[in-house]
């Protein structure tokens, strides 16, 4: 398949899982599928497949330096990698930011825009749902306890 076509595969085949973040959060099926290992499934062995086995490796390819870095973010099936990794992580924050609401008893809606910034601009996702997190059971502690 050529890059270009797995790169619209692969960014297309997640939004279903986003979606059943966003809308369907407590159903069973998000369960399974979001926060089961489907994902990584299915896309893991594409990673390893283009990290390992897809084409060579440039010599001055390293994680050691800025240089290094970008050597390998100038090679295509490298590229594809990094952004398989950045689906596959961004997912997992956004379904842990999905459970951790759930259990903190945040509502719903104010996790959705956490959701969709972590699928836009993954860290400043989950620091907008840090936020969110701290002044929601801030506030869900002190009505609890009754103290104000």
């Amino acid at each position: 398949m050529p890059l270009e076509m797995l790169f619209k595969a692969a960014s297309y085949a997640l939004m279903p899982f986003w979606l059943l973040l966003l809308v369907a959060p407590r159903w069973q099926w998000t369960q399974r599928l979001v926060h089961g290992p489907v994902v990584v499934l299915l896309l893991a062995p594409i990673y390893a497949y283009l990290l390992f086995g897809y084409g060579t490796t440039p010599e001055d390819m390293n994680f050691r330096t800025l240089y290094g870095v970008m050597v390998g973010f100038s090679v295509p099936h490298l590229v594809m990698a990094g952004w398989i990794h950045y689906l596959i992580f961004d997912l997992f924050i956004g379904a842990w930011e999905s459970r951790d609401a759930l259990r903190r008893g945040i509502p719903h809606a104010f996790v959705i825009p956490c959701l969709i910034a972590t699928l836009l601009v993954g860290p400043l996702g989950l620091l907008l749902y840090i936020i969110v997190r701290f002044f929601r059971t801030q506030v869900l502690e002190y009505d609890e306890a009754g103290d104000q």
